[in-house]
């Protein structure tokens, strides 16, 4: 264990929310020395943890570079603002998950542009890694800050804090970075020379050699940068893009799933879509590739419910193979299949019926507009009649709930345009019904935002109160039982639009809000309007200017980087927005003449070899192995004893949960499953462990098929857990009885507790005298004041060793007031509650009633 990682542990971690977003230790992680590499690479995404594991990009390029084996690539995320705070005031730097290494270590730090809000994140993040903020400051020993993703389309606004960009794909332009530092370390370029030879890379950006030509725009500065960097573009999609073993989440992501890419690129031509425009041309992936990638991936995962990824995955050409495959494979092994993005026309019966055979996930529609009038402006060509049937094939299929999207403030937008959002909300709520009384709508608003390389990038955006106006007229025109509408912060959307579309004066704004405070802005709890609009003051930028309409003849702050489409496309299909008429998906018609095909920015990089993931549990079964013959016909159901050891003391009772089912997918055992629509295994656990406790007393019981033996229970089980979770014992369970309904008392033995050294064996004598004759206390626990009950609740309270202090305790569990070991610590010394969360607590047994004689006896 590093001794960064030991301060964590003793000073830091047991005093905040959410301590797993900060220890690693997940399945599948490749075992690297940082010693033995030629070059080290740090994956940084500036949103916490359970947002940045969601994300494929980040999986798919941590993969990649960890295939090279003169390469190392780890991962660090936005510390959440408590732990921001304890690592400024312990003086603890930003660090990587792996092994936990100071960010500043690394040769390179890779953050991901995926959304405008997560700015003030990016500084916070370099200045807890004690980098300089802005490029121009760095030094020869900092490391080289990288910036790619989808905002990297328009990079000015960040374009000073970063050393360089990549714009397009990032899959052979990460390695082509990568092999370029190498190099340069080889050759001992200076930070300036590396940088400038780094321009002649395609697809890399590199801000220092341009600069604002006074008109708007921006010029290159030196012979090496092209004028225009036009963006990377991987012309096919194999599977060797694609991780076969992904990373599996310490704790629960946002999006807790087996997501595959099915194909890149969109010719639907949505005019407000930046992604539909810079991501063509479509590249798909084939059926059997695909079906390889998810087999290795469930086998080395345990997930449950696999995610069809792209822009418009109903438009994948082999979808229906594709499913039929998928659900002949995943239908046994209780592994759902979940496609996110939707087309209306694209959705009937049998595409609901197997996508729902084993679970109903989500069902999200993006209608866009009420009308067809501005449903044409925007060039998304469905139907009303389209949508309405939509929406009951999902009901008639079983589905309960579905969602739907649509944008207020689109161009040419009229009243009558935001009440029609309202009057086919209201329509689709009938049609719903009349085929499921229960059906329900969710209806997500949110406000257009006018992006670079589309052809509204030149449009006005509202104003927030505009916008408010809006909301409100939909709100009082959906106030309809079954339907659920949320809307969006309008100063949220107007900040997006112009950090979107602004230039290089916007970095100022963004450097003033950190400085006053600015953190998460993507989170409503967190989000300050006033902090942004006193950073607007300081840096004397107009921000209702950059929301303003723009003239096609003036140059824009993102000319010189290309995303695939030419500018007279895009002028074309906004002449025909304003006349209200629709272009073709070239895919189904005619050639378009985008300029997006042929594609010329490089030639495909073949893919290295994989890196084996060093951790434990990565034997895997093949895809349809889902049970083992027993020999010794020994029972269907068993008690699992298991530690919670000092690498998972962290974890919470959910977390382990989900790791003990994960392990249980991929075990090959005949688990037994619930029925109904959303079938877990048949599983039940003990009593759980606070966070930050340890345990060797821990048990689960769960149920198979079939007879099994003790030993492949033991085997199959531990081999699949992450790092602290150990399987001690698996026994044959004939009672019915839950562990969790048998226990009635707990061991603990409290070590390294500040409060017991500061009172000293006296005191603390003294201390447990009086707790244990208090009928009722208040304590303080996460959620606030609580009640406890210490002289029922404590069974036994002693001190067996004094110096250093040792407690052991038995406390009861189930009764009204029942104490955890840190309420017991905080009854002990009351000045200090939150030093109570820094002893080391071990639960050492777990025990019930006796079936014979008074007392209590071990749990087995």
């Amino acid at each position: 264990m590093s001794k960064l990682r030991e301060r964590l542990e003793r000073e830091v971690l047991p005093l905040i929310s959410r301590p797993s977003r900060y220890i690693g230790g997940e399945r599948n992680v490749p075992g690297k020395d940082l010693r033995d590499v030629r070059l080290t690479f740090l994956l940084a995404f500036p949103d916490v943890y359970e947002i940045g594991m969601s994300h494929l990009g980040l999986r798919v390029l941590y993969d990649i570079l960890n295939r090279r084996s003169e390469i190392a690539a780890e991962r660090t995320f936005a510390p959440w603002t408590d732990m921001e705070a304890l690592m400024r005031e312990k003086g603890i730097p930003l660090f990587s998950l792996e092994s936990h290494t100071p960010a500043s270590s690394f040769d390179l730090l890779g953050f991901t542009l995926q959304y405008e809000l997560h700015y003030s994140n990016i500084l916070t993040m370099l200045d807890l890694a004690g980098v300089p903020l802005r490029a121009s400051d760095r030094g020869e020993e900092d490391p080289i800050v990288l910036g790619g993703g989808p905002n990297a389309f328009n990079p000015e606004p960040v374009a000073p804090f970063f050393d360089c960009l990549v714009i397009g794909d990032g899959e052979s332009a990460v390695l082509d970075v990568a092999d370029h530092l190498i190099e340069a370390r080889a050759r001992a370029w200076s930070r300036d020379e590396t940088l400038r030879r780094a321009a002649r890379i395609p697809g890399i950006y590199v801000p220092a050699l341009y600069a604002s030509d006074g008109a708007g725009g921006v010029r290159p500065l030196d012979d090496a940068a092209p004028e225009v960097v036009c963006r990377r573009v991987e012309p096919a999609l194999g599977i060797g893009s694609q991780p076969l073993a992904p990373i599996v989440p310490i704790t629960e992501a946002t999006h807790d799933r087996l997501s595959i890419e099915i194909m890149r690129g969109c010719t639907r031509g949505c005019r407000f879509c930046q992604a539909g425009m810079v991501t063509r041309p479509v590249r798909e992936r084939p059926v059997d590739e695909i079906a390889a990638v998810i087999r290795s991936g469930i086998d080395a995962t345990g997930y449950d419910e696999v995610s069809l990824v792209s822009l418009s995955s109903s438009d994948y050409t082999g979808l229906d193979e594709l499913l039929m495959k998928l659900n002949e494979e995943l239908f046994d092994r209780k592994v759902s299949i979940s496609l996110p993005s939707l087309r209306a026309d694209r959705f009937g019966i049998e595409l609901a019926d197997r996508l729902g055979r084993v679970r109903k996930a989500g069902l999200t529609f993006a209608p866009e507009a009420g009308t067809q009038r501005l449903r044409d402006v925007i060039n998304k060509n469905e139907t009303e009649t389209n949508i309405i049937e939509t929406i009951e094939a999902a009901f008639e299929a079983g589905w309960s709930r579905v969602k739907l999207y649509f944008m207020i403030g689109l161009p040419t937008e009229t009243e009558d345009d935001v009440r029609g959002i309202a009057e086919l909300v209201r329509r689709i709520r009938e049609h719903a019904r009349s085929v499921r009384r229960s059906a329900s709508i969710n209806v997500s608003i949110s406000p257009f935002v006018p992006r670079p390389h589309t052809p509204f990038q030149w449009e006005r955006q509202d104003t927030p109160e505009e916008t408010s106006a809006k909301e409100r007229l939909l709100r009082s025109g959906l106030r309809v039982k079954g339907v659920k509408v949320s809307t969006r912060d309008p100063e949220v959307s107007a900040l997006e639009g112009v950090m979107a579309r602004g230039n290089r004066r916007h970095a100022d704004v963004i450097e003033s809000a950190w400085r006053l405070g600015a953190r998460f802005d993507a989170w409503t709890e967190t989000f300050d309007a006033t902090v942004w609009a006193r950073a607007f003051e300081e840096a004397d930028v107009d921000r209702h200017e950059t929301l303003k309409a723009r003239d096609p003849e003036e140059p824009l702050p993102w000319d010189h980087i290309s995303g695939g489409v030419s500018k007279a496309f895009l002028l074309a299909e906004r002449r025909r927005a304003y006349a209200g008429e629709t272009t073709p998906d070239c895919r189904d018609d005619v050639c378009t003449d985008c300029g997006a095909c042929p594609v010329d920015e490089g030639p495909a990089r073949p893919m290295p070899d994989r890196v084996e993931p060093s951790a434990a549990g990565n034997d895997t079964q093949r895809f349809g192995r889902r049970t083992r013959r027993a020999r010794d016909g020994s029972g269907d159901r068993f008690r699992v004893r298991y530690a919670k050891a000092d690498e998972a003391r962290f974890l919470s009772h959910l977390d382990i949960l989900r790791a003990v089912t994960r392990a249980l997918s991929t075990s090959g055992l005949p688990v037994a499953y619930t029925q109904g629509f959303n079938p877990h295994p048949r599983l039940s656990f003990g009593p759980s462990l606070p966070v930050g406790a340890t345990g060797e007393a821990e048990f689960f019981d769960v149920d198979f098929t079939r007879s099994v033996e003790a030993d492949d229970v033991l085997r199959s089980i531990g081999r699949g857990l992450p790092k602290g979770l150990v399987v001690l014992e698996a026994r044959p369970l004939r009672s019915k009885t839950a562990v969790a309904a048998e226990a009635q008392a707990a061991d603990y033995s409290i070590r390294n507790a500040p409060v017991l050294e500061k009172l000293g064996a006296d005191g603390v004598r003294a201390a447990i005298e009086r707790v244990q004759s208090t009928e009722e206390a208040e304590v303080l626990r996460g959620s606030g004041p609580k009640t406890v009950r210490p002289k029922d609740g404590i069974l036994s309270l002693e001190l067996v060793e004094e110096d250093p202090p040792v407690l052991r305790m038995r406390l009861g569990i189930g009764q009204k007031g029942a104490l955890r070991p840190s309420d017991v610590l905080q009854l002990i010394e009351r000045e200090e509650p939150d030093a109570a969360l820094l002893a080391t607590v071990h639960r050492t047994e777990l025990l019930k009633d006796r079936s014979v004689g008074p007392g209590l006896e071990p749990v087995a």
